[in-house]
């Protein structure tokens, strides 16, 4: 009986842009008794019995369920009954005009192009005029509509229009027009809809003549035939069937490892490889928008690509050998050092030059090939033996370091002692008019020294006393350099050196110990109490300054100031206990007295600290104080003096105290360190390691930036490119901590997941193809879920619903992995668990509400509170809760904040569905029917569409 049915639906299948399978059925269907049936209100014969139908009685069927004894029941509804009888008691019913001659039953009756009145009319019915029904078909709103043949043409009408002709005496046509057409293009594919991003069910040969049933023009304007092949059928591209006008050619690869890519651009995915030597068939050409000529290959095995034109012309460098002058040379994957280094050469090494390239900074860089794969670029110079006569030099200063350039703008990679002997291997005047050494450590470190490291100093070695309250070590002999240090009353310095700067200021070199800079000579002068001069802006420079009336700590406090808020500073005095003082006026408009040692003239002369583990804040500078403050790891402290290992350090809190320097870093662990990306697929990773377990938060902001805030307190910026991601740098969001702002390149999106040990950035084209989506059908196995009034167990709805989404998203480009592809029971942490050690992009989970017999409609839900990725979990909720309302006309009960676990303890983006309310007698008979939970898939498909159209 139900393959009766089937056959029907199989050949108004073949009117419709989608791949029908036979065993389908398609509700409501017109169906006779062929005995009397009981109709129970459930599926099973204990239920009880709520009217018997006689034999040959007319019903519409509108559903049905096999229960758990293999027995197909048939959901009815009758003269306002409703109820399910076995389905041996009914047949098909015998009224269809299918095959038979008919007339019109109305005036200027609309003949449609499609079964539904959304397609356009293509003609006209009189009264009474014959037609001839070809075919029928029930589409999704329920309507029977014919297929007729009138004025030779074919088109779809309501059957309310249609009756038989009782005149007619001429046999049935058996079967609508049928044409032959011929391929005209290899390895055609046949698809299950009339579009290119259909699954292919079949391929063609050139040359193959098939039967065509029906054409459909998509929503792209694109022409396509239904063709049935015998053992399928299925939607084939008119222009299969057009004889190309290129004419077939066979070309020859003239390079190495030429890419066979998906589309005519370098930005398709490489689909194959060719080798040099290798002819290919060439069956098209195409000139993409940057002008480049690209060829269309047949490598056979259902293989079509593109590869552009320059593979098949002969390169115009002669291949040579070179061999390598310097060590250590690094090849790198483009013709710049901008690009990441993919081998290293060793001195005199062989290789093979395949070509040369001019960059826009003048360079010759040598492309060559090492085998096994590894092509690169090389700078000419490696080749060039250098004049320079390796050397051996001996270090004259202390803690001399070693920098990545010949610049002290550079940052140093090593430390050399006093009295080390070091291999020169180049040297290099700079900008500045600086010598610089290049030197040869060893252990592959390689940098540059300054030569007055290599000059024994004339300088007699002195100690001087500090007698201003306190002054700056700075980085260079001048008040416009950072300080790396203070220096207190009294202490006792090592002088190491003297200059004399263009502003006639002299400055001592003083070696601190663990820090060697530069502090202006007046530090080391008696001051006479009295005014001095003394202007400009300064900063505040801790969180316990105070404004008084007077220049001493007797007077009183005028206000609390502000930890970095500026100040004007008017004028200084030294008052008698020898205490510089600054008169000064604030943003509040107040003037008074700060003392000097607590204002500084940038904020980047601040110094910080990070605590350790278990380290302890003292009241005192030993061991045997009182503890102030207890501290957690990696705590910032702002320093505000040393004594003799010894840190006085303030708080975030503003409490003061002093702490053993051993028992801090100078670098946080709350840092985003060693970048590095790969690819994979059609996306970029942008990675960085933690080097410990912290949190932090992240918000998109606008012009495609992305922020990542709120816990880090530096980044590590990366010196390669990643591709969709335009720029990424760091701002200081507070005293201590930083932001990291990502800006993307129009057309990319991205997916962020938090680990413990590392951060990855998923860089992603917007678009739904290519997202990779985890789906999740609630409960299962022996968790039912809710059930509903007539035994619908929502645990069957959850994973009906969920395949139907699989396949309407990978029929849309996505990937999907299923949590459950049956009936099985899976605790909640395994379902997180198939998406948190996924690389998927988004999480759903599919449910139905239970509540009340009167409660109703459609909720989708996020968690923020717990979810690192809460902020585009509830964007993706938005678009999914609109498009899934829309599609279903449930009543809307919007987007909510809930903690389910499955959202909660998820790294992706997460939401949970709950489709409508199993609970209520109308919802569940809604939630029963395959209509309804395609309409809830197409729905949150659409929803996924739209979240991932733009950044």
């Amino acid at each position: 009986m139900k393959k009766i049915i089937a056959s029907s639906v199989m050949a108004t299948a073949a009117l419709l842009p989608n791949f029908t399978y036979a065993e389908e059925t398609t509700y409501p269907a017109s169906m006779t008794t062929d005995s009397a049936v009981e109709i129970r209100k459930g599926t099973t014969t204990d239920d009880q019995v709520v009217t018997t139908l006689d034999d040959g009685e007319s019903v519409v069927v509108v559903d049905e369920f096999t229960n758990s004894s293999g027995e197909l029941w048939y959901k009815v509804e009758n003269d306002g009954i409703s109820g399910w009888g076995l389905s041996t008691g009914f047949q098909e019913a015998n009224s269809s005009l299918v095959g038979q001659d008919a007339v019109s039953t109305g005036s200027n009756v609309n003949v449609r192009r499609g079964a539904s009145t959304s397609y356009e009319v293509i003609g006209k019915l009189s009264l009474g005029q014959k037609v001839k029904v070809i075919d029928q078909h029930n589409n999704s709103q329920g309507e029977l509509w014919y297929r007729i043949s009138f004025n030779g043409q074919l088109g779809w009408v309501l059957t309310d229009f249609i009756k038989a002709d009782p005149g007619s005496t001429e046999p049935p046509p058996s079967e609508p027009a049928i044409i032959q057409k011929t391929v005209q293009v290899d390895s055609t594919a046949v698809r299950r809809g009339a579009s290119s991003d259909y699954q292919v069910v079949a391929t063609l040969s050139k040359n193959k003549e098939v039967a065509i049933i029906a054409e459909y023009k998509n929503s792209k304007g694109e022409l396509w035939y239904r063709v049935d092949l015998g053992d399928v059928i299925g939607w084939v591209i008119s222009s299969a069937f057009v004889k190309p006008s290129y004419t077939v050619t066979t070309k020859t690869v003239q390079v190495e490892k030429a890419d066979v890519r998906r589309g005519a651009s370098s930005d398709y995915e490489s689909v194959a490889t060719l080798s040099k030597n290798q002819g290919v068939k060439v069956i098209e050409e195409h000139k993409n928008s940057k002008g480049e000529l690209w060829y269309r290959v047949d490598l056979g095995n259902n293989t079509i690509g593109w590869v552009i034109s320059s593979a098949f012309e002969a390169p115009p460098y002669n291949v040579t050998t070179k061999v390598v002058q310097i060590d250590k040379t690094a090849v790198r994957r483009g013709a710049s050092s901008d690009y990441e280094s993919v081998a290293t050469l060793s001195k005199n090494q062989e290789v093979k030059v395949i070509g040369e390239h001019k960059n826009s900074k003048g360079e010759l860089w040598y492309r060559v090939d090492l085998g096994s794969n590894i092509i690169g670029w090389v700078i000419s110079s490696a080749f060039v033996a250098p004049p320079y006569t390796v050397t051996t030099k001996v270090v004259q200063v202390e803690k001399t370091a070693v920098r990545r350039g010949a610049s002290s703008d550079y940052e140093s990679v090593a430390a050399l002692s006093k009295n080390q002997s070091v291999k020169v291997i180049g040297e290099h005047k700079n900008s500045k008019g600086e010598l610089w050494y290049r030197v040869d450590l060893g252990s592959n470190i390689i940098g540059w020294v300054i030569s007055s490291a290599f000059e024994a100093p004339q300088y007699s070695i002195t100690t001087k006393v500090v007698q201003v309250e306190s002054a700056a070590v700075r980085r260079g002999a001048s008040a416009t350099y950072a300080a790396v240090a203070a220096v207190s009353r009294n202490q006792e310095i090592k002088i190491i050196d003297e200059f004399t700067n263009s502003s006639g200021e002299l400055w001592y070199r003083a070696d601190l110990g663990d820090v060697i800079g530069w502090v202006n000579s007046t530090a080391f002068e008696k001051p006479e109490p009295g005014s001095i001069s003394l202007s400009g802006t300064y900063y505040v420079g801790n969180r316990n300054t105070n404004l008084y009336s007077g220049a001493t700590y007797d007077y009183r406090v005028v206000e609390k100031l502000n930890f970095t808020g500026k100040v004007t500073v008017l004028s200084g005095f030294i008052n008698d206990s020898l205490q510089t003082w600054a008169r000064v006026s604030t943003s509040t408009g107040n003037i008074g007295w700060v003392p000097l040692k607590d204002l500084v003239k940038s904020t980047s002369e601040l110094e910080y600290v990070y605590a350790l583990s278990n380290a302890a804040l003292r009241r005192g500078a030993s061991t045997s104080y009182g503890i102030a403050a207890a501290l957690k790891a990696d705590e910032p402290l702002l320093v505000l003096s040393k004594l003799n290992g010894w840190l006085n350090v303030e708080t975030a809190a503003g409490i003061r105290g002093w702490i053993l320097e051993s028992q801090t870093s100078e670098v946080s662990l709350k840092r985003l360190a060693s970048p590095s990306t790969y690819t994979e697929g059609n996306a970029s990773y942008l990675v960085w390691k933690k080097p410990t377990n912290f949190d932090f938060t992240y918000s998109k902001l606008s012009d495609y930036r992305l922020k990542l805030t709120q816990g880090i307190t530096d980044a590590e910026l990366p010196n390669f490119k990643v591709k969709g991601i335009k720029t990424v740098e760091t701002v200081q969001s507070t005293s201590t901590e930083k932001s990291v702002i990502l800006t993307f390149e129009p057309g990319y999106t991205f997916t962020i997941r938090n680990y413990s040990d590392k951060v990855t950035i998923k860089v992603i084209p917007t678009g739904l193809l290519g997202k990779q989506i985890v789906v999740d059908a609630g409960h299962g196995g022996k968790d039912t879920g809710a059930i509903g009034p007539t035994g619908l167990l929502e645990k069957d709805v959850n994973l009906a619903t969920a395949l139907l989404l699989k396949s309407e998203l990978e029929r849309n480009g996505a990937s999907v992995l299923l949590t459950r592809s049956r009936d099985i029971f899976l605790e909640l942490a395994e379902r997180t668990a198939i998406a948190n050690s996924s690389t998927y992009d988004a999480f759903i989970s599919i449910h139905a509400d239970s509540f009340s017999s009167t409660s109703r409609g459609s909720t989708t839900f996020f968690n923020s509170t717990v979810n690192f990725n809460g902020p585009i979990s509830e964007e993706l909720a938005d678009s999914v809760q609109k498009y899934m309302v829309s599609s279903l006309g449930t009543y809307n009960r919007g987007v909510k904040e809930q903690e389910f676990y499955v959202n909660r303890m998820n790294h992706l983006p997460s939401i949970l569905v709950e489709l409508a309310f199993i609970s209520n007698p109308n919802e569940e008979s809604l939630l029963r029917t395959t209509a309804f939970r395609q309409k809830a898939a197409e729905g949150i498909r659409k929803g996924f569409q739209d979240y991932y159209s733009s950044f």
